[in-house]
């Protein structure tokens, strides 16, 4: 299934610039690392969805920051979904943007979660007798994608599969897919290895630090940074490893968001692309109103103390997704 995105030009200016830039240095060969590369990036890409109380605000959408600011944005597609599915529940929530080594392969991954029409609170369980499955497309040039498809990733005794990402991991070299579940009523991170979000290894308990788990890489540290709703308050905890994926992850932070939100979830990060000391924390301010993210930001990673960024303007109702540079 071939789907093609009639957007305005402004998307096709997106596609010439996420391929003009490698994420990774060719020259390093298969043990590639990232490059010192930041300050080549032009702009930011941001996918996400808009809650349950839209008929389609569980489906994607986009928009692109403005001068190469986080701090200003324009919707795509008139403000409508770049991508549906009606796969599964019918509806996704939390798309992750994931791009390959050598940047020639997008791939979306998604919760298949549909609640409008619905509600949270109609008797049913959703986390503990959900679909087991994640949605996908994936795409050469982020203007036609091919999908969506339904790919089984959790095991039987999974409650549900939601909020997933992947991050490539170079000792395998392979990506490692994970995503929050409950196991008897607790929440487990699972992970699971593919080459191509189309096939992957068997799902395997990975950790156990809350839900709707992200992991950054810092190429200048070579520090892997671990941000998940965990810990305390209903808040953001940040953790952080310097042998690799498999940890051990190191508690730095938590409470993150204490003051400016009841509770937070679903928190994505992204690092600056004018200041490469500077990095972004959005944190979904769930509990109040439809919803929608606060931005924090940070000028030590490694401490991971976070201050409210200030002058923001997001895309209306934008809820749990993700941000890359291009």
């Amino acid at each position: 299934m071939r789907n093609t995105l009639l957007l305005p030009a402004l998307l096709a200016s997106i596609s010439q610039l996420a391929l003009s830039t490698p994420l990774f240095s060719p020259s390093l060969g298969n043990r590639q690392q990232p490059q010192q590369a930041g300050l080549n990036f032009t702009d930011y890409l941001y996918v996400y969805f808009t809650g349950e109380r839209l008929p389609q605000g569980e489906q994607v959408y986009a928009a692109v920051s403005s001068n190469n600011s986080p701090k200003s944005w324009t919707t795509l597609n008139q403000g409508q979904p770049i991508l549906t599915s009606s796969l599964g529940t019918g509806g996704i929530r939390d798309p992750s943007l994931i791009i390959s080594p050598d940047r020639s392969k997008f791939y979306m991954i998604a919760t298949d979660l549909k609640v409008y029409g619905l509600g949270w609170n109609n008797g049913t369980c959703y986390t503990c007798n959900g679909s087991k499955s994640i949605i996908v497309w994936e795409s050469s040039d982020l203007v036609s994608w091919t999908g969506p498809f339904s790919r089984r990733v959790s095991p039987p005794e999974a409650g549900m599969t939601w909020a997933p990402d992947a991050i490539w991991d170079f000792e395998r070299e392979k990506y490692m897919a994970y995503w929050t579940s409950k196991i008897d009523g607790n929440l487990v991170i699972f992970r699971a290895f593919t080459e191509d979000f189309v096939s992957f290894t068997p799902a395997e308990k990975y950790v156990t630090y809350g839900m709707d788990a992200t992991i950054v890489y810092d190429e200048d540290t070579k520090r892997y940074y671990w941000i998940s709703k965990n810990g305390p308050d209903e808040l953001i905890q940040q953790r952080v490893s310097t042998t690799g994926v498999n940890g051990p992850w190191t508690l730095v932070s938590e409470r993150i968001g204490l003051g400016e939100m009841p509770a937070g979830e679903g928190p994505l990060i992204f690092r600056d692309n004018l200041d490469r000391g500077k990095w972004h924390l959005w944190i979904d301010d769930y509990m109040r109103g439809d919803g929608g993210y606060l931005p924090f930001e940070t000028t030590d990673l490694a401490k991971g103390e976070w201050a409210l960024s200030k002058d923001v303007k997001l895309p209306k109702n934008a809820r749990h997704g993700y941000v890359v540079p291009m």
